[in-house]
Formats: structure tokens, C-alpha cells, sequence
């Protein structure tokens, strides 16, 4: 239930501010905006390794060690996401933008309805992604939770071999699979937008 809430949580505000944020890089037109987007591109470069200690500090100066914000914001708005998505904008043509502006629709409802529907292959796959990642996440759960009950599943699985001492490896490996599961029937439904969005234009048809 930790881990559903997490990722399910961390996944839909994502989709929201990636979507967001790539339409105002694409649909925006600006310089600033072509060097703040390719700074954020060279500054992701760093190993996420780097950002541990400074990342907890922040945490826990709010208050938020073993709470389920610890868990999904600092991935709320992922760099590769955000290049994903944009690059898929810039395959649909600015006709669709001034079409919609021509029959009355203002910024928001030309992005609401005419492109989030187009953008739903690849933001299926930016959900897939982020979901995935919360939901496997091991490392930077282990640092933020130690409390029991609030861990999500990747980082309880590591109790099996430390305070109950279980060391049967049957156990252990049945474990695992049930973690797994739901991730595998997420891939199995969701696996025809994945192959649709590796192609920039495929939210164009007709």
C-alpha cells in the first residue's frame, strides 16, 4: 500500500508538470528559455549519486523523514521526462495551436483539448517511467524511512535479511516476485503506447 500510494501519487503530479513545463519550452518562444532548458539538460548530466546528502538535508530541514513526500518529490519533475515530451511536441505542427486559437480557445484549453490528447502515447510511456522508478526505487527509500510501517516495498524487502533474520532464499526470491507484479501488468497493458511514442510524429494521424 506505501509503495501504490507513492508511485501512484509521484506518477500523476509528474505527468501533470512534465507536460506543463514541455509545452512552455516548445510553445513558448524565447531564448532564455533554449539556454535554461539546455542548462537543466547539463546540470541532470551529474550522477543522482552526488545529490544524496544535500537532497536529505533538504528533506529533513522540512519535517519530511519518513513521510510520503520524502518519497515523490524530489522526482516530480524528471529532466529526461521533460525532453521527452518536448521532443514530441515539437513534431506536432503549430496549426493545431492556432486552429484552436482561431475558434476561441484561450492557452489552457488549447493545451487541455487538442494537445494533451495527442501527447497520450508518450505521456503514457512518461507515466510508465515515472512509476516504474518510484516503485523500484531502493536506495534513496532506505535513507529516508526508518520507520517500518512507512517503507515501501523495495526497502522492506532488505528486513527479510537483516532484523527477522530470514534467510531462506525461497522466501526471499517469492518476495521479490510479488514485488514485481504489478510493474509487469503495467509494462503488459501499457506496452503498444510505448512503441507508438518511440516515434516523434505518432500523435499525428490524418
Amino acid at each position: 500500500m506505501n509503495s501504490t500510494l507513492m508511485a501512484g501519487l509521484s506518477t500523476i503530479i509528474s505527468v501533470v508538470l512534465v507536460s506543463v513545463t514541455a509545452y512552455g519550452y516548445t510553445r513558448f518562444q524565447s531564448k532564455f528559455l533554449d539556454r535554461m532548458f539546455y542548462v537543466v539538460m547539463a546540470v541532470s548530466l551529474f550522477p543522482s549519486i552526488v545529490n544524496l546528502i544535500p537532497l536529505y538535508k533538504i528533506v529533513s530541514s522540512l519535517g519530511w523523514v519518513n513521510t510520503i513526500f520524502a518519497a515523490i518529490v524530489p522526482g516530480f519533475a524528471s529532466v529526461t521526462n521533460i525532453f521527452l515530451v518536448r521532443q514530441f511536441l515539437q513534431g506536432i505542427p503549430k496549426e493545431y495551436d492556432e486552429a484552436a486559437r482561431t475558434d476561441g480557445a484561450d492557452e489552457i484549453r488549447t493545451f487541455a483539448l487538442i494537445l494533451v490528447p495527442m501527447l497520450k502515447p508518450v505521456l503514457t510511456v512518461v507515466a510508465l517511467f515515472n512509476f516504474t522508478g518510484v516503485w523500484n526505487d531502493f536506495l534513496w527509500p532506505t535513507i529516508v524511512f526508518n520507520d517500518i510501517n512507512r517503507m515501501p516495498i523495495t526497502a522492506g524487502l532488505q528486513l527479510m535479511r537483516g532484523p527477522y533474520k530470514t534467510f531462506d532464499m525461497g522466501v526471499i526470491l517469492a518476495a521479490a516476485i510479488i514485488a514485481i507484479v504489478p510493474t509487469f501488468i503495467i509494462y503488459l497493458f501499457s506496452q503498444k503506447y510505448f512503441l507508438s511514442s518511440l516515434s516523434l510524429g505518432a500523435g499525428i494521424k490524418g
